[in-house]
């Protein structure tokens, strides 16, 4: 009984897939047209200046610098473990060996809990645990925390905080020489309390740094003063973007693009999966009752999950059109037809099959 209320409990939480899946189809498809709208911008408006000085004549313009970074602070420190260094950007990362709960359901609905340990950043709440004896600690003295630089330059032209706050952490920094804690020791680059990190117990904690260590830095932006701002573009997306290396307007747009096309596709892909799902939940009474019956439930099962994917993404072509038809009406044309076309040949090949089978009757009759 428990499990046919679960599975019509299933059918709500179906539904509300379908929601958030098609939600997000239909406002990726804008976001999309939004962001090669401002690309196409960015190509158009922005020019390479030079970082030698600063230049009044292009205050307010989309520019593009390029030049060695330049950290004026003497060190950026991380006190509570007197851990300085002279970069843009220090990151403490502070994680905990602890509980993860792991389920998997088969084919009947029947849900198991397998428990294994990682390293992870968050505490995770054991208290919700379906199996006793996996406990995971409730605190922890220390968090992860990040440290910038005040006065980052890039030639004449200082960066903005929030520029800075983009060069993100790509080298680790080994803090060996630096006195421990008590109760903590140096093992590999890490900050431990564990006795051994190589064969860590629950509750052990772990602590690494890691900073910025770029030479060469590009930074696309609104020229303001002698500092930068956010490009609002037409469409009212923002561009302020920090990149490592000497990258020209074209790279740079180039790199834009591929971005967008990697996001859009991803959310494509999310946004169809959620619907799939949508539909094999509120199948799922269905493939409960015929689970009752050995033979038939397998066979059921399998039909409706085929259902389920061939509804959900034809329910995601057509958000997709639709939304084609609001923000790109012109490529909504051919894909539709498209569609039409796909309807068309399954009609056909249906009814190519369906006709040995009506000739095959006649001659047994």
């Amino acid at each position: 009984m428990k499990k046919i209320k679960d599975s019509f409990a299933g059918v709500i939480f179906g539904f509300i897939l379908l929601i958030v899946g098609t939600c997000l189809l239909w406002w990726n498809e804008g976001n999309n047209v939004r962001n090669i709208a401002t690309t196409n911008e960015v190509a158009k408006t922005a020019i390479e200046i030079s970082s030698d000085k600063v230049d009044s004549s292009n205050e307010g313009k989309l520019v593009v610098v390029s030049d060695k970074l330049n950290v004026i602070d003497e060190n950026v420190t991380d006190t509570e473990f007197n851990i300085s260094l002279k970069t843009a950007n220090l990151k403490r990362t502070v994680e905990v060996y602890q509980w993860v709960q792991k389920e998997d359901t088969d084919d009947d609905g029947n849900t198991t809990y397998s428990y294994e340990k990682e390293w992870s950043e968050d505490l995770i709440d054991s208290s919700n645990f379906k199996q006793g004896g996996h406990e995971n600690p409730s605190s922890i003295p220390y968090s992860s925390e990040s440290f910038y630089a005040k006065d980052v330059k890039l030639g004449a032209f200082s960066l903005s905080s929030d520029q800075v706050e983009k060069l993100s952490p790509d080298k680790t920094y080994n803090a060996k020489e630096t006195e421990a804690k008590e109760g903590y020791n140096y093992q590999a680059e890490y900050l431990t309390n564990a006795e051994d990190i190589g064969k860590p117990q629950v509750g052990d904690i772990r602590i690494s740094w890691s900073y910025n260590d770029w030479v060469e830095t590009t930074v696309l932006a609104v020229q303001k003063g002698e500092s930068f701002a956010a490009f609002t573009s037409n469409k009212g997306k923002t561009v302020n973007r920090v990149e490592k290396g000497t990258l020209t307007i074209d790279q740079i747009v180039e790199k834009m693009n591929k971005e967008n096309k990697f996001m859009k596709w991803l959310l494509r892909g999310v946004g169809a999966l959620l619907i799939v799902f949508g539909y094999l939940s509120i199948l799922g009474p269905i493939s409960t009752l015929a689970s009752f019956v050995p033979i038939l439930g397998g066979i059921v099962g399998g039909l409706l999950g085929v259902l389920a994917l061939l509804v959900g993404l034809v329910h995601s072509l057509i958000i997709i059109v639709i939304a084609w038809f609001r923000f790109r009406p012109v490529l909504s044309i051919v894909l539709l037809v498209v569609i039409v076309a796909l309807i068309l040949c399954i009609i056909k090949l249906l009814k190519s099959k369906k006709k040995p089978i009506e000739q095959t009757e006649v001659q047994q009759a």
